[in-house]
């Protein structure tokens, strides 16, 4: 495995190499990093940590957006750079009325500020996150433009590749950067979906778009893996971390041709679900072959010289999988022509 993402790397154009900024996203409702975790971020030099520090949704009974799923600290995240994250749901944004942006705003920036003072993380950047679409936009990039000026800092964005194919439709955020996820490219809720996490097939129709793109572009790769459950043709349920090898051991299930997909051959409860007879379970997961033909494939497109280059996300669990050479070697510098 090792020879062919050597080969990979080997294979690039030969230049001046990109100068990549190694990070980390932390999307746990807990900061708490165990030893798995600090020594994957020291071994890759990684010194950057986008954290997310909460959730923004809206309370229909309240009429107003709140906040969730506020983050916990066991620990400070002494030794890093942190850029406090803020997901906020599409519903908010289509939820909200324009003349309550700003307020929105306001109390953001408070509760990040609240949070950063408590945990004494120094804020030199923020980021958002929503998913915002042609009828959310205006008010979210309106956001966007009323948080960067109570900060007075960079704001960036996260952006989707859809969002990059019809930036003639959904428009460029009013930021500083945006943080292209080159993951979720394809619908998990259809059942004929083969990688929703990533594949480079779907990618492949996006990624020509990345050149032309206005904004100066960071990246975030997936690390994780999931299990997809559905039910006559339906999606049931996500079973975050079942591996295909849990469900290849499994004599619940019956392996199907692609072996990714699994089904129930009797009624029972596994892997902390209820399951159902003829019910097909879709084991999703990134290859280092595959994360490897992402890395190329992006940093070869984006075309700013210096970038972030993150991966999702900082949980043992997740890291796992993949050696600690391998990581060193995804975050390596290409060389661009």
């Amino acid at each position: 495995m090792f020879a062919f993402l050597w080969l990979l790397i080997s294979c690039e154009p030969s230049s001046s190499p990109k100068q990549l900024t190694p990070a980390f996203y932390h999307w746990k409702a807990v900061y708490k990093p165990g030893l798995t975790d600090k020594k994957v971020m020291s071994e890759v030099n990684a010194k950057r940590l986008y954290l997310r520090f909460f959730d923004v949704d809206w309370d229909v009974a309240k009429r107003q957006p709140v906040p969730k799923a506020v983050v916990q600290f066991v620990e400070r995240p002494a030794g890093l750079t942190v850029i406090p994250t803020v997901f906020i749901t599409n519903r908010t944004m289509l939820s909200l009325s324009a003349s309550d942006v700003t307020g929105l705003a306001q109390r953001m920036v408070m509760k990040m500020q609240q949070i950063a003072k408590e945990q004494q993380i120094q804020i030199n950047e923020v980021q958002l996150d929503c998913d915002w679409s042609p009828g959310s936009r205006d008010r979210y990039f309106a956001l966007l433009t009323a948080v960067k000026k109570q900060l007075g800092l960079p704001v960036s964005a996260t952006i989707r590749l859809h969002q990059i194919k019809y930036a003639d439709r959904t428009g460029v955020p009013p930021v500083d950067r945006g943080m292209l996820m080159f993951y979720n490219m394809a619908d998990w809720k259809e059942e004929t979906t083969y990688n929703s996490i990533l594949d480079m097939d779907v990618a492949n129709r996006y990624i020509g778009f990345i050149e032309k793109y206005p904004l100066p572009l960071d990246a975030v790769l997936p690390l994780f893996r999931w299990t997809i459950v559905y039910r006559q043709g339906r999606f049931l349920t996500i079973l975050n971390n079942v591996t295909r090898s849990q469900l290849i051991r499994s004599t619940l299930l019956k392996t199907q041709a692609d072996t990714n997909r699994f089904v129930a051959l009797h009624d029972t409860t596994a892997f902390g679900i209820s399951v159902r007879s003829g019910d097909l379970l879709r084991s999703e997961a990134c290859s280092q072959q595959a994360l490897m033909q992402a890395r190329q494939a992006l940093l070869s497109r984006i075309h700013n010289q210096q970038l972030t280059f993150a991966l999702y996300h900082l949980d043992s669990t997740v890291l796992i999988p993949y050696p600690h050479d391998f990581l060193q070697t995804l975050l390596k510098p290409i060389k661009t022509p």
